[in-house]
């Protein structure tokens, strides 16, 4: 694994020491945070150029360019924190699951299920997915009224199933034929980023906002990840907050992942609800 690109301010951050000092914030001194809300991302996915082998490894299974339609899913999403300021840990995950339509563009010397595929062929594109992030965090800056943090650590994006069945019959490819992309298969990106907290002052209201992403090689893949979140915390009760948030996860990969070479590009993108518990 080999890093080509990164943020150099994001870097050059890490050298500033952190100022902490004690105050009754979610994020001050010994602080534990987990939340639970409903997510409805909007999941886009399209390759102009994708070559997957058939099971022998030797064949082609398929190979064209691909687009998918856009769709929401609603899903949960969870996370939790846990810290002595200015250090931190956290960990979220969701899972989007879902079927939606697309086309497979097999040009004039493309495949599909192994066999001769030449135009377009109308799919349906099966997408299960669980994304993990584990990241640890150093405050910069730490008062009672804001802060904000330098992130190191870990996405990883698990393909239970990433699959085309096929919507009707041409030539040789069968209505119902399926051709796998990404079955069992992880993608875990290191990345780099910031964090940053602040109480609006004469309110119960924080604002938030997480920005990490990094572009390197994986295994001989060009490999861009970012992932976004920006929320808006509200006191409901005594360490219980309402929260709201948009968070948009996207996906470059050029290169070779077991046995599919793609350029592809996906994103899952979409508002959450929830509510947050910290001490």
């Amino acid at each position: 694994m080999r890093f080509t690109k990164i943020h150099l301010l994001l870097v050059c951050s890490a050298l500033i020491p952190a100022c902490a000092i004690p105050g009754d914030a979610p994020w001050s001194d010994l602080h534990v945070n987990a939340y639970a809300a409903g997510f409805t991302p909007t999941l886009e996915a399209s390759s102009n150029n994708i070559v997957v082998l058939a099971d022998n490894g030797v064949t082609t299974g398929l190979k064209g360019a691909f687009t998918v339609d856009a769709e929401k899913e609603y899903t949960r999403q969870y996370g939790a924190r846990i810290g002595f300021a200015p250090f931190e840990v956290a960990v979220s995950q969701f899972s989007y699951s879902r079927n939606q339509n697309g086309i497979i563009n097999g040009g004039t010397n493309g495949s599909f299920g192994g066999e001769v595929l030449n135009g377009d062929l109308a799919v349906d594109s099966t997408f299960d997915i669980d994304a993990t992030k584990v990241m640890i965090g150093i405050d910069m800056i730490n008062t009672s009224a804001a802060r904000v943090g330098f992130l190191a650590g870990l996405d990883v994006l698990s393909f239970n199933e990433f699959s085309f069945t096929s919507q009707e019959t041409k030539d040789n490819i069968l209505a119902g034929q399926r051709q796998n992309v990404l079955v069992n298969q992880e993608i875990a990106v290191p990345v780099i980023g910031l964090r940053g907290d602040i109480a609006i002052p004469g309110t119960d209201i924080r604002l938030g906002a997480e920005i990490t992403g990094v572009s390197i090689d994986v295994e001989g893949a060009k490999t861009s990840f970012f992932d976004h979140d920006i929320n808006l915390n509200m006191a409901i009760f005594e360490h219980a907050e309402a929260v709201i948030g948009y968070r948009a996860v996207n996906l470059n990969i050029d290169g070779e992942i077991e046995g599919t070479t793609t350029n592809m590009d996906l994103s899952m993108s979409g508002p959450y609800f929830g509510v947050s518990v910290y001490f």
